[in-house]
C-alpha cells in the first residue's frame, strides 16, 4: 500500500457581501453559538477537596454567569417588511427589507422550506437596514420568507415569517352581492366569489387588507365561496376584492377580482356628508325628489281648488235662471195677460151680478162655514162665443156665495 495521504482541513469561505435572489444555496438557520456549559458530574481536578457548601455555592454562581452572559449576547430580533404589501403580481419588482439592531455586520434573508431554510442572499449594511430584491416576480419566488443578522460572532433569531403571495397566475374569479351592494344598517349580506376553475379557497380584501379566508364549493362550472356580513354598519362599508387559489398551492393566487363597492345607507339624514339618505339616493337626487314631490302636490290642490269653484258658479247659474223662469208669464201673448186674472162672480139662476161688500159676507143667522166659493175665468168662458178685444179692460174679480 502506498503511503497513507494527509488530508488537511478545507478552510471556510467568508460570507459574500451581496448576493442575488436568482441564486440560493443550502445553510443552517440564523443561530448563536451556544455558550460552554459546565457539567456537575466531571469529577474535580486530582489533589484537591471540596466541602459540599462550597461546591453548592461554586455551582450556583457559575449558573448565574453563564445565564448573564446569554443574556447580554441575545441580540434583539429584526423585522422584515414589503414595500408594496405582501401581495405580488406577476412581472412587478418586489423590494424586502430587513431592520436589525445598529452595528450589524451580516443580513440574512432565508426562505422556509418546512424542514430547513434556503438562503437567498445576504448584505453588508450600511445602516441598520438592508433591501433585498425580486427583479421580476414569478410563481418560483412565493412563499415564506424570514431573516436574520450577524453582530460579531453571534446570530440573532429569525424574524417573524412574511407570506409573499404571487398573483395573477390564474384568470379572475367574479365578486357579487347578495341581496343588494347597497344594505340598510343591520340586515345581513353576503359577498360570492365565483371562479371558473375548480380552486378550493379563496381569499376577501377589504380597501387593500385582507378580511378573511373561506373554503370554496364546488360546482358544475368552477367553484363559489361565500363569505357572510351579518347585521351590516358603517364600518363595513367600502371597495371588496377576491382571489381563489389551491389550498395546496397556498402562494399562488389568481388575478383580483373586480371591485365590488359596498355601501351601507345612513339613517340619520342630518349627517355630514353626500350619504344615502333616501331610498338609496344620494342627498343631491333625494332633494329634486321632494323638490318635484311638493310641486305635483301644489298642482294637485289648484286643480282641486278650480274644479270648485267652477261646480259652484254652476250652481249659481242655474238659481238665475230658476227664479227668472218664476217671473216670465206661461203665455206668450202680453194683452192676455188682464183677461187671465181671476175673476171670481156670484152665479144666481144664471144671472151675473156683481158683489158688492155686503154679498161677500155670510147671510146673518148661517154659519160661515156653509158658504161655497166659486172661482170663474171669464176670458175662458167667453173665448167659445167671440174673441176679445186686444184693448179690452180687465173685468173685475167678482165673488158670490152660492146656496
Amino acid at each position: 500500500m502506498g503511503p497513507a495521504r494527509r488530508q488537511h482541513p478545507q478552510r471556510g469561505r467568508g460570507s459574500e457581501a451581496s448576493q442575488s435572489l436568482g441564486t440560493s444555496e443550502q445553510s443552517q438557520p440564523c443561530s448563536r453559538p451556544v455558550p460552554p456549559s459546565w457539567s456537575a458530574s466531571s469529577p474535580p481536578p486530582t489533589g484537591t477537596t471540596m466541602s459540599p457548601a462550597l461546591s453548592a455555592l461554586l455551582c450556583l454562581g457559575l449558573c448565574l454567569g453563564h445565564r448573564m452572559r446569554a443574556q447580554a449576547d441575545k441580540l434583539p430580533r429584526p423585522s422584515l417588511r414589503t414595500e408594496n404589501g405582501s401581495l405580488a403580481p406577476q412581472g412587478r419588482r418586489v423590494t424586502l427589507r430587513c431592520q436589525g439592531s445598529p452595528g450589524a455586520a451580516e443580513y440574512l434573508l432565508a426562505k422556509d422550506l418546512g424542514s430547513v431554510y434556503q438562503r437567498i442572499g445576504s448584505e453588508l449594511p450600511r445602516k441598520d437596514e438592508v433591501e433585498f430584491s425580486i427583479p421580476s416576480m414569478t410563481m418560483y419566488h412565493a412563499g415564506t420568507y424570514s431573516c436574520c443578522y450577524r453582530k460579531g460572532s453571534h446570530w440573532s433569531e429569525h424574524s417573524e415569517p412574511l407570506e409573499l403571495v404571487a398573483t395573477g397566475i390564474y384568470r379572475s374569479p367574479s365578486l357579487s352581492a347578495w341581496p343588494n351592494s347597497t344594505v340598510a344598517p343591520g340586515h345581513n349580506v353576503t359577498l360570492q366569489c365565483y371562479s371558473q376553475l375548480s380552486h378550493d379557497r379563496s381569499a376577501l380584501y377589504k380597501d387593500g387588507e385582507q378580511v378573511t379566508q373561506a373554503p370554496a364549493q364546488p360546482h358544475a362550472r368552477g367553484s363559489q365561496a361565500n363569505f357572510s356580513i351579518p347585521a351590516v354598519n358603517s364600518t363595513h362599508g367600502g371597495t371588496y376584492r377576491c382571489y381563489s387559489f389551491w389550498s395546496r398551492f397556498p402562494h399562488q393566487w389568481s388575478a383580483p377580482s373586480d371591485p365590488l363597492e359596498l355601501r351601507v345607507t345612513e339613517t340619520n339624514t342630518g349627517s355630514s356628508g353626500d350619504q344615502n339618505w333616501l331610498f338609496g339616493l344620494s342627498k343631491k337626487h333625494g332633494s329634486i325628489l321632494l323638490g318635484v314631490s311638493a310641486l305635483l302636490i301644489l298642482l294637485f290642490l289648484l286643480l282641486l281648488l278650480l274644479l270648485c269653484c267652477r261646480r259652484c258658479w254652476t250652481k249659481i247659474s242655474n238659481g238665475s235662471r230658476g227664479a227668472e223662469a218664476k217671473k216670465t208669464p206661461k203665455s206668450s201673448d202680453p194683452a192676455a195677460t188682464p183677461m187671465e186674472e181671476t175673476l171670481y162672480a156670484a152665479v144666481e139662476d144664471g144671472s151675473r151680478t156683481e158683489a158688492g161688500p155686503e154679498d161677500t159676507a155670510a147671510p146673518p143667522g148661517e154659519d160661515p162655514r156653509q158658504v161655497t166659493y166659486a172661482q170663474l175665468n171669464l176670458g175662458s168662458l167667453r173665448a167659445g162665443a167671440q174673441e176679445p178685444p186686444p184693448s179690452a179692460r180687465a173685468e173685475p174679480s167678482l165673488y158670490a156665495a152660492l146656496r
